[in-house]
C-alpha cells in the first residue's frame, strides 16, 4: 500500500472515530440533560421593572442559578471534549504501534529507529495517563469517574501492548509474539467497546 493511500485511510478512520465518539457522548448526555432540565419553579413577581435596589433576593438567586447552569454546561462540554480527544489519541496510538511493528518487520525501520519511534509514542501515552490521573482527583460525578476509569484502563492496555512488542523485538520468541498479539487484540476490543468502531 503506498504512503498517500495509507495516510488517506488513517485520516478517514480518525474522522470516523471522532464522529462516532461525539455521537456516543451526545446520546449518552441526552439523558443527562433531560434529567437535569430546569424545572419550573413557583410563580414569582416580575422584578425587571423595579430599580436594582428593590429587586430583592429572588433576582439575585435567579441570576446565580443561571450562571451555575451555564457553568455546569461548560464543564460538561469540556469533559466531553477531553473524552473525545483522548479516545482519538488512544485510537491513533493503537494504529501507530501497529504501523511501527509492521514497518520494522518489513525493514522500513531500523531496530534503533523503531525503538525510538515506539518510545515517543509510549511517552505521549504516559503523559496523557498522568493527566487523566490528575482529572480523577477533581470533583466528578460517578458517570464521569466511570468513563475516566475506562480511558485509564485502555491506556494501560496500550502501554502493555507497546511493552509486549518491545519484548518480542528483544527476545524474538513465539511466546513473546503471542503475548503481543493478545495485548493488541485486547486493546482493539476495548477501543471498539468504548467507541463503537468495528461493530
Amino acid at each position: 500500500m503506498n504512503s498517500a493511500l495509507r495516510k488517506s485511510i488513517v485520516a478517514a478512520m480518525v474522522v470516523v472515530l471522532l464522529a462516532g465518539t461525539a455521537l456516543v457522548l451526545r446520546s449518552s448526555d441526552k439523558s443527562f440533560a433531560d434529567s437535569n432540565a430546569e424545572k419550573p419553579g413557583p410563580a414569582t413577581t416580575p422584578t425587571a421593572d423595579l430599580p436594582a435596589g428593590e429587586q430583592g433576593p429572588r433576582a439575585a438567586v435567579s441570576a446565580r442559578s443561571a450562571d451555575e447552569s451555564k457553568s455546569a454546561q461548560e464543564r460538561r462540554q469540556l469533559l466531553e471534549t477531553v473524552g473525545a480527544l483522548t479516545s482519538a489519541h488512544f485510537y491513533q496510538t493503537y494504529l501507530n504501534i501497529g504501523l511501527i511493528a509492521d514497518g520494522k518487520a518489513k525493514g522500513v525501520f531500523t531496530d534503533r529507529d523503531a525503538d525510538k519511534v515506539l518510545d515517543s509514542v509510549l511517552s505521549l501515552l504516559s503523559s496523557i495517563d498522568r493527566n487523566l490521573a490528575a482529572l480523577a482527583k477533581m470533583d466528578l460525578d460517578k458517570r464521569d469517574l466511570d468513563s475516566l476509569d475506562q480511558l485509564r484502563d485502555l491506556s494501560a492496555l496500550l502501554a502493555q501492548q507497546g511493552k509486549e512488542l518491545k519484548a518480542f523485538w528483544d527476545g524474538g520468541k513465539e511466546e513473546d509474539a503471542a503475548r503481543y498479539d493478545d495485548a493488541r487484540k485486547n486493546s482493539w476490543a476495548t477501543i471498539g467497546r468504548l467507541t463503537g468502531i468495528g461493530r
